[in-house]
């Protein structure tokens, strides 16, 4: 599925500079969404938004996880899990989390 999702985003920002960049953090989202929420297991949903205005990106990806969940810090990411959110940080100019009844959304802002 991750690679569908990256292909998708590829193709509505094929035509702007940061394309790179927003493929790799929406894999790294969708991934996390998958992996670590109800939405990767049998019949769960995860739902991609990608939002394009001039000179901005915005992609999102939203799941049916509970929402209690915090960013680990930076010394917490030597493990197993978390190297992942860095490189979602250093790659989008801006990073964050949602959650209501729902579910909740990761999502990131290119210039």
């Amino acid at each position: 599925m991750v690679p569908a999702i990256r292909a998708f985003v590829r193709g509505l920002l094929i035509d702007t500079p940061r394309v790179e960049q927003a493929e790799s953090v929406i894999a790294e989202l969708a991934s996390n969404s998958l992996r670590h929420t109800p939405s990767g297991t049998p019949g769960g949903v995860v739902a991609v938004t990608v939002t394009v205005r001039p000179g901005w990106a915005r992609v999102a990806v939203s799941d049916s996880g509970n929402g209690a969940w915090s960013r680990p810090a930076i010394t917490e990411c030597g493990g197993d899990y978390g190297r992942g959110l860095l490189l979602v940080d250093a790659l989008a100019d801006k990073v964050g989390h949602d959650a209501d009844d729902q579910g909740q959304t990761m999502w990131a802002e290119f210039s």
